[in-house]
């Protein structure tokens, strides 16, 4: 049981954050972009992100449709991100001669 109150308040505080994420992002491009508002809003992104019990990161074990299209919601802006550091990262190795797998152009 302990456990199992454990998740539930890691999943609820996760929400809870992201929830706080959205208005922090909707305020700050409503409020003259006041960067307060833009660095709460990735703070609490990240935070949401690290909280929630993922089901990938094999902190949860449950299948519940829900909760993973919550996680699916709660994680897609770090993955997001992450995403587009890689394929940067991958087309300037690409064009800069760095080592790996990167896009070929033959001219």
């Amino acid at each position: 049981m302990p456990i199992f109150f454990m998740t539930l308040v890691r999943e609820f505080l996760a929400s809870a954050l992201f929830v706080f994420g959205v208005f922090s992002l909707v305020y700050f491009f409503t409020d003259h972009f006041d960067w307060i508002y833009f660095a709460a809003a990735v703070a609490a992104f990240l935070i949401a992100y690290f909280v929630w019990p993922s089901k990938k990161r094999g902190k949860r074990d449950d299948d519940n449709g829900f909760l993973d299209t919550v996680e699916l919601v709660i994680e897609f802006p770090v993955e997001l991100v992450v995403w587009l550091f890689r394929l940067v990262g991958r087309v300037l190795g690409a064009v800069f001669g760095g080592k790996g797998d990167g896009i070929d152009f033959d001219i």
